[in-house]
């Protein structure tokens, strides 16, 4: 509507103008007024401003037609020039101007839409421009802040003598300072700062843009002190720690295309792959306990090179198991080796590798070394002491049977005696029966043999070597358990049972310790049936399949069980419920068993009695 007024007004005025230039007789440069149409039109834009001009042009020289005709003289076309001349310069400055606006807009546009904030400053700091960049960042709308003294409001902590320095020899200043905002937080902003200057080169004001970066100078600092820590940690940790460059690494494990299952496999059976791949694997940086483990005297030794020939042969299927968790995409892999130092000396260590979150194709890997050297020889030493503990109550137990072995060693050698002396009568007789001689040796070889397996199974219990893993038969130790303990059995009126839960498969662990604990459990049972007066004395081994793998054995008795209280107890050292007992020998039963890899439980049964319960690993079906 008022676009629609403004050139009505325009025509108005145009027309009256002409009117009164062609058709008076008034003396005077009169088109002049024509300026006034094209100022009200100005704002309607570039098109609007040229019309005007067009019009206000040709209604002069029309008015001057039909005014003078052929009648010209000097004076009016004087008047006609520069009322011409008028109408273009002001049609000229006008577009300058509207330009200019356009352009200063635009500008002012830019500075609002800035994240940064826009500040302008007079010569004496009062506020004459904030942008809203400035309103959000400190609080204050622009009318609060424009008129407002900047240091009062901002409360500015910086280096004047620095900044006038700056303006001083380039006329701008670039640097950090510190300012509050409406709330009270504290921020610290990186400003340019460009001062302004009047025509005569004397100041008149500052133009300032500024970022916080207050979270980034925080974010920095928490970084830097988080590198700092971790540098200390690197350099101070009591273990062997370097970072690597596993890339070439990465490059040689890529060659492999297969199914991802089978790549240890094919580790293993390419040797010069993982030889090849530790070859990539290059030191960058050592901490000081690396340096002592490799015996390299400095870290500079270390940096830079492999650790290919450090590693035993050994070792190679273990590190291909490492490399192959890594190449399933976990970022950490772990797995024992030994490696040899600098200076020749053999370790064992355990090898932990770690892929740093922000590594690309494994360029920055952290590796930690634990020296397990000492462990491993002082578990060597206990598993020593075990062995030899384990033998002597493999003696002791031996001894407490040894009536019980006597008396299976003489039936045998008494039945040889006898069957000796009546094959020499056979023999004495005037016609000897060959017959009744040749049964008689027949029968001295069965108890000779009889007598030999007794002497077998006593000679393998009191066996003090270690014997290696090895497959085994439990039907079979439980065989030879039982015909160590018949005779006690029998003199105590307990009744022996074996039952199994169907064909087991073959067992696998040391075949003389697991009869030992066998033995050992039988003889428990039957010293806790000494009292029982009241049922029928018995004792039940039952063999049976446990899950994960296992085989299970089971000895129960009928005795009076264990009290509840000791449940708890029954495997520590030197507990025992006999009054004549030391206390080893469920605690060295619970020793051998979780060595095997197995688990021993004790509980009392529903009826009288208790049961023992062990589980010894089933062999491998690919062994």
């Amino acid at each position: 509507m008022k676009s629609q007024l403004r050139v009505i007004g325009a025509l108005a005025l145009s027309l009256a103008v002409f009117m009164i230039d062609a058709f008076t007789t008034v003396n005077g440069a009169i088109a002049v007024v024509y300026i006034v149409a094209i100022f009200l039109v100005a704002p309607l834009g570039l098109r609007a401003i040229i019309a005007a001009a067009i019009v206000a042009i040709a209604f002069t020289l029309l008015a001057f037609g039909l005014q003078h005709g052929e009648q010209l003289n000097s004076s009016a076309l004087i008047r006609l020039v520069v009322c011409i001349v008028a109408i273009s310069l002001t049609t000229v400055l006008i577009l300058r101007d509207r330009a200019t606006r356009t352009s200063l807009v635009e500008q002012a546009r830019i500075l609002e839409l800035s994240h940064d904030t826009v500040i302008i400053r007079d010569k004496d700091d009062v506020i004459v421009y904030w942008n809203d960049g400035a309103e959000k960042l400190y609080g204050w709308m622009r009318s609060e802040a424009v008129g407002k003294h900047c240091e009062s409001l901002l409360k500015c902590r910086f280096s004047s003598e620095e900044v006038q320095a700056a303006f001083d020899l380039e006329g701008h200043w670039t640097g950090q300072l510190i300012r509050t905002r409406r709330d009270g937080a504290s921020l610290t902003l990186a400003s340019r700062w460009l001062q302004r200057k009047d025509d005569g080169g004397r100041p008149v004001g500052v133009i300032e843009s500024s970022a916080d970066v207050t979270a980034q100078l925080q974010h920095d600092e928490a970084r830097r002190a988080s590198e700092q820590r971790y540098r200390t940690i690197f350099e101070t940790a009591g273990f062997a720690t370097w970072e690597s460059n596993w890339l070439d690494t990465k490059r040689v494990l890529d060659q492999y295309t297969g199914d991802i299952s089978q790549f240890e496999d094919w580790l293993l059976a390419n040797p010069q792959v993982t030889q090849a791949a530790i070859r990539g694997a290059i030191i960058r940086n050592a901490n000081p306990a690396a340096v002592r483990l490799f015996q390299a005297g400095s870290n500079e030794k270390l940096s830079g090179t492999n650790l290919c020939g450090r590693y035993l042969p050994e070792s190679f299927p273990a590190i291909a198991q490492l490399l192959a968790t890594l190449r399933k995409g976990e970022m950490g892999a772990e797995n024992e080796v030994r490696l040899k130092s600098l200076a020749g000396e053999v370790v064992d260590v355990v090898l932990r590798v770690n892929i740093l979150p922000d590594s690309r194709d494994w360029a920055h890997v952290l590796v930690m070394a634990f020296d397990v050297t000492e462990r491993n020889l002082s578990r060597a030493r206990i598993e020593q002491t075990s062995a030899e503990l384990a033998h002597a109550a493999r003696v002791s137990l031996l001894g407490q049977l040894s009536a019980s072995i006597a008396h299976e060693v003489n039936q045998p050698l008494t039945a040889i005696l006898n069957y000796a002396r009546s094959g020499e009568r056979w023999l004495l007789r005037e016609e000897p029966d060959l017959t009744e001689v040749s049964s008689s040796l027949q029968r001295i070889v069965t108890n000779g043999n009889r007598a030999a397996e007794v002497i077998k199974r006593v000679k393998a219990l009191a066996k003090k070597t270690v014997t290696p893993a090895a497959s085994f038969s439990l039907p079979e130790i439980v065989e030879d358990a039982l015909g160590l303990v018949r005779h006690e059995a029998k003199l105590q009126g307990v009744k022996l049972k074996q039952s199994s839960e169907g064909t087991l498969p073959l067992a696998f662990g040391d075949r003389v310790q697991v009869q030992q604990v066998l033995v050992n459990l039988i003889v428990n049972g039957l010293h806790a049936m000494r009292d029982v007066t009241d049922r029928k004395r018995e004792l039940r081994i039952l063999l049976g399949v446990a899950p994960a793998g296992m085989l299970r054995v089971e000895v129960r008795d009928v005795g009076m069980g264990f009290a509840q209280e000791a449940i708890g107890k029954v495997f520590d050292p030197f507990f025992t419920t006999k009054a004549e007992g030391m206390g080893m020998g469920l605690s060295i039963c619970r020793s051998i068993i979780e060595t095997q890899g197995g688990h021993i439980i004790v509980r009392n049964n529903e009826g009288p009695g208790a049961t023992v319960t062990f589980t010894v690993p089933a062999t491998p079906e690919n062994t």
